[in-house]
Formats: C-alpha cells, sequence, structure tokens
C-alpha cells in the first residue's frame, strides 16, 4: 500500500485507480463521521458531497493535506466530512419551512432595515473572525462553529463524534467565551 502522502499524490494527479484506493481506504470512515454527526436520512447525499468536495477546483481540498504522520490521511478526511455535516445542519437550519403556496401577503417584509441588517451582519463577521482566533485547534473551531453558527447545544455536539463528552464541550466553549469576551473588549 502506498503511503498516505504518496496516495494523495497520485490522485492529484487524477489516476484513476489511486481515487478507487483513497475510496475503498476511507469510505467508511467517512460514512462513521457523518452518521455520529447526526445526518442520518441524507448520508449518502452528504458521503458523496464529501468526496465532491475533495475533487472541486482541481481538487483543492486534498492539495491542502500534510501528510505529518500515519493516519493524518484518514484524520484530513474526517475533518472533511465533519465540515460537510456542519453546512448540511446550517443549510438546513436556514432553510424556511415550506407550507406549499406563497400567499401574496407573506411577501411583504416587516423585519429589520437594510442598515441594521448590514450592521448585524457586521457584528456576527467581527464574532466569527474573533471565535476562529481563539479557536485552539480545528475541532474546537468546528465545536465554535456548530454551536454559535449552527445553534447546536454542547450534548448535541458531544454526540457528532468530535472525542469529546458534553462537560468537555462546555469547557471549549466556556474557555472560547472567555476568550472572546476580552478579545472583543480589546478590539472596536
Amino acid at each position: 500500500m502506498d503511503s498516505e502522502r504518496a496516495l494523495a499524490d497520485r490522485c492529484l494527479r487524477g489516476e484513476k485507480k489511486a481515487w478507487l484506493e483513497l475510496l475503498r481506504l476511507y469510505d467508511r470512515k467517512v460514512l462513521r463521521v457523518l452518521f455520529r454527526s447526526g445526518v442520518r436520512e441524507e448520508l449518502d447525499d452528504l458521503r458523496q458531497e464529501v468526496w465532491a468536495r475533495l475533487l472541486a477546483r482541481d481538487a483543492a481540498a486534498l492539495r491542502d493535506f500534510r501528510a505529518e504522520n500515519s493516519g493524518a490521511l484518514g484524520l484530513f478526511l474526517a475533518q472533511v466530512a465533519r465540515r460537510v455535516a456542519i453546512d448540511h445542519q446550517r443549510a438546513r437550519r436556514a432553510r424556511p419551512p415550506s407550507s406549499g403556496g406563497v400567499e401574496p401577503d407573506a411577501l411583504e417584509h416587516e423585519g429589520a432595515s437594510p442598515e441594521s441588517a448590514l450592521g448585524d451582519a457586521q457584528a456576527r463577521s467581527r464574532l466569527l473572525r474573533a471565535l476562529d482566533e481563539v479557536a485552539g485547534s480545528a475541532r474546537d473551531r468546528d465545536i465554535l462553529r456548530l454551536h454559535y453558527e449552527a445553534g447546536l447545544s454542547a450534548a448535541e455536539i458531544a454526540q457528532m463524534g468530535l472525542g469529546l463528552e458534553v462537560r468537555g464541550v462546555e469547557a471549549v466553549l466556556r474557555r472560547a467565551r472567555e476568550k472572546v469576551v476580552s478579545l472583543l473588549e480589546e478590539k472596536p
């Protein structure tokens, strides 16, 4: 069997046998990560999305892989799968419930003005930058995004197979919250 870096390099060169080998070796791991992330009803579609992300833009995601130690490719693919699950859950929460037809009056908007929406977007962007800055690892960044962007509770995040129990997730959130508060107080 090729080393992980050699296998990734062969995939980047477009070798069909290398892609088949990558699928053979890691498809079950991708499925397990997605399943533990709680996206069971769309498992097959999301599995395809993981592999599509690796192929997209001339395999740009796979080019980010750094083989620093044995098992790194599996960890890298698990991280890609978690991000697919996070994006899916975020998109699912953002979708309004469908009720069939749309009433004409429902199109009128009594929400926030464009100016306040822009202010909210800027504040949200500032918060997300601060969260990325205080995240100690990719796992912590995933936890923070799941909590603050997707609105998941610590218990829901702990069930996603990130390697932490509820208390561990709560500790990550608490430490990040303290750091973010001090960071946002420092920066206008």
